[in-house]
């Protein structure tokens, strides 16, 4: 992902969409590695949108986006590169496995934090509910708790921590091994 932040706007998450629809079209492919550029992964919708009446149109979009990797027919891996927040982790967890770097980044759901009126979609809480371990599910969605890569990783949020020098090929290489497992949804 470049785009500066990876803020989601409907552009971007219809850009996004548009990739996977290239991923997807390689027919030798096994597996998708998604990373972000610089210190973010994604710091989650554009907060200009939440608070404006384009709200329902990115939420829409962020889920159509979260959907399609949850059924995509590739092994999914998320190389966290950087900080990643809201809908950024959203979509992290609909990968299959999750690494995050180990110097640098926060993860966090500061839907609390942020003062908005509006209310988070049932599906969007499923998401959470579903993949990340109780109690940490209280803490991440109703109370906002940041997490280091460390923190994430012992409460059950990611699978891994690596070194920025090393999440990408470590990234690669989870993706080569659950797809070698036997993890493939095209058949």
């Amino acid at each position: 992902m470049k785009c500066g932040e990876n803020v989601m706007t409907p552009e971007f998450l219809q850009a996004f969409s548009v990739a996977l629809d290239k991923a997807e079209s390689y027919e030798d492919a096994k597996s998708l590695v998604t990373i972000g550029e610089g210190k973010y992964y994604s710091t989650g919708l554009d907060l200009q949108n939440v608070k404006s009446d384009r709200f329902s149109e990115v939420v829409d979009a962020l889920q159509n986006v979260l959907a399609r990797l949850l059924t995509f027919p590739l092994v999914t891996v998320a190389a966290i590169s950087g900080h990643v927040f809201g809908g950024g982790v959203f979509l992290a967890l609909v990968h299959d496995y999750r690494l995050m770097r180990s110097d640098r980044g926060w993860l966090c759901v500061p839907i609390v934090r942020l003062g908005s009126n509006q209310r988070v979609p049932a599906a969007l809480i499923e998401v959470i509910r579903s993949q990340i371990p109780s109690p940490e599910y209280h803490q991440t969605l109703i109370l906002g708790k940041k997490y280091t890569a460390e923190e994430a990783k012992a409460a059950g949020i990611v699978n891994k921590v690596s070194s920025l020098e090393k999440l990408k090929d470590s990234a690669v290489a989870a993706a080569n091994r659950l797809a070698g497992d036997g993890l493939d949804r095209k058949t």
